[in-house]
């Protein structure tokens, strides 16, 4: 199945267990091998609009993907992160690490 980028901004991404992470704000594509490396969600804060943050899921991490939902793996994302953009040197090691 082919899916458009533009129709998988704003997709909720949530755990198998059924947990919301978020929506989809981005992909990553490795330009290497135009693989996707990594997806962009945003978390909502208390004060939506306000205190969003932002998730990195490593391409690994993704179970499913359509145009209405994504899944990921249960461990791939804290129950409490509330993570930003400089937590990551390497998102997909950031991941494994916190999952084990």
């Amino acid at each position: 199945m082919n899916l458009n980028s533009k129709a998988l901004v704003g997709v909720p991404v949530r755990t198998k267990a059924g947990q919301l992470v978020g929506k989809l704000s981005s992909l990553e594509i490795d330009s290497e091998t135009g693989r996707i490396s990594l997806l962009r969600v945003r978390v909502r804060g208390m004060v939506p609009g306000l205190l969003d943050d932002e998730a990195f899921v490593a391409w690994s991490q993704v179970v499913s993907m359509s145009e209405k939902e994504i899944v990921v793996v249960d461990a791939s994302v804290p129950a409490t992160a509330r993570l930003a953009k400089s937590d990551f040197a390497a998102p997909s090691a950031h991941l494994k690490e916190q999952s084990t």
